[in-house]
């Protein structure tokens, strides 16, 4: 890290930078598996996200996982890359996208369903706010990338991390300051 160079400058071809983006790639199959793995279980244990809050939390921490994963093996500027190793990073990138959400919309209908039959808390507008957020920003990547070339996919990519990270920051504002202000006075949940 050079520090008189501003961050579009930096070097992230070696050091840290590139081990990270390494290990982020080879992660990438892995997680895939493991996806596939938890759309292949869901018919089998359908219901213990509606039942069971810690499965659900799970979920969620998952989807999270997802999209570091997505934002950590999606390359940096102008790295070396081959046509292919180019291409096949692009398909698995979307294809976890694709695959995360799946999952997502199964586990934003588990949150909905818990406040239908429990009532509206802090956690769970948090939550389902949060899910409504990852699905839309995954459906826009893969609406831009399905849309634009491959010559083209990177800056596509990263216009929709730039347009999520602003969306994350927006609600997490709502979450930190308006949210607490709703429920300041109820004492139950809110059905």
């Amino acid at each position: 890290y050079d520090p008189k160079r501003p961050p579009s400058a930096q070097n992230f071809q070696e050091g840290i930078s590139r081990l990270i983006a390494t290990l982020m790639r080879l992660i990438l199959p892995l997680a895939l598996l493991l996806l596939v793995v938890y759309i292949g279980l869901i018919p089998l244990n359908f219901y213990q996200p509606f039942q069971n809050r810690e499965v659900l939390i799970v979920y969620n921490l998952l989807l999270f996982a997802v999209i570091g994963l997505l934002v950590s093996a999606t390359p940096v500027m102008d790295q070396p890359m081959s046509v292919v190793q180019e291409r096949w990073l692009r398909r698995g990138l979307l294809t976890l996208a694709g695959l995360a959400v799946l999952i997502s919309l199964y586990a934003l209908s588990a949150i909905v369903y818990r406040t239908w039959n429990d009532g509206f808390t802090p956690n769970r507008v948090t939550v389902i706010g949060w899910n409504i957020l990852n699905i839309a920003l995954l459906l826009l990547l893969l609406v831009r990338q399905l849309r634009n070339r491959a010559e083209t996919w990177l800056p596509t990519m990263y216009d929709t991390f730039a347009l999520g990270a602003k969306a994350y920051l927006v609600w997490g504002v709502v979450v930190l300051l308006f949210i607490p202000w709703v429920f300041m006075w109820v004492q139950e949940p809110i059905n």
